[in-house]
C-alpha cells in the first residue's frame, strides 16, 4: 500500500512560486503576504490554482486597508488605490467577532467594482482570518 504526502498550501505555495515566479521570492512584503493567505485558520478554504492564475503576471502588490467594518475596509481600498485596474486578486480579512453577512456584504460592494473589465480578471479569490480585538483589516495581493 502506497500513501501520497500531499504537501501543506504554504509549501504549494512556496513550490509555486519558485517554478513560475522565482524573483518574488525577493519581494520579501508581497511573498509573506502570499504565504500569509495560504497559512493555516483560514476560515474560507483557498486554492492553490489561484496563485498560479496570479503568478502568471509580471508584477504584483500588496495594498492594505483598515477600518471599523468590512465595507468600510474595502471603500478605503478601492477609494486610495488601484484596485480596479488590476488583472487579478488575493485577499484576505482579519476580523475579530463578526458575522457573515457583513462579510459577504462588503465582498459584493468589492465584486461590483471589479466587474468592470469581466474578461481579463484572474484571479479573484478572498478568505477571512480571525484575530483578537476590534476591527478589520484588509490585505489585498494584486496583479497589476
Amino acid at each position: 500500500m502506497y500513501f501520497r504526502i500531499v504537501p501543506d498550501k504554504i509549501s504549494q505555495a512556496q513550490n509555486a512560486i519558485d517554478l513560475l515566479n522565482f524573483k518574488l521570492a525577493e519581494n520579501r512584503p508581497v511573498y509573506e503576504e502570499i504565504l500569509r493567505f495560504y497559512s493555516d485558520g483560514a476560515l474560507i478554504e483557498s486554492n492553490i490554482a489561484d496563485l498560479k492564475e496570479l503568478l502568471l503576471h509580471k508584477e504584483i502588490k500588496v495594498y492594505k486597508a483598515s477600518a471599523k467594518s468590512f465595507e468600510d475596509c474595502v471603500y478605503d481600498l478601492l477609494n486610495n488605490y488601484p484596485i480596479t485596474a488590476a488583472k487579478g486578486m488575493l485577499r484576505y480579512y482579519e476580523a475579530g467577532n463578526f458575522e457573515w453577512p457583513e462579510c459577504e456584504k462588503a465582498e459584493i460592494i468589492m465584486g461590483d467594482a471589479l466587474a468592470q473589465d469581466i474578461y481579463g480578471w484572474k484571479p479573484d479569490s478572498w478568505t477571512v482570518f480571525k484575530k483578537e480585538g476590534e476591527g478589520v483589516n484588509l490585505t489585498a495581493i494584486v496583479a497589476v
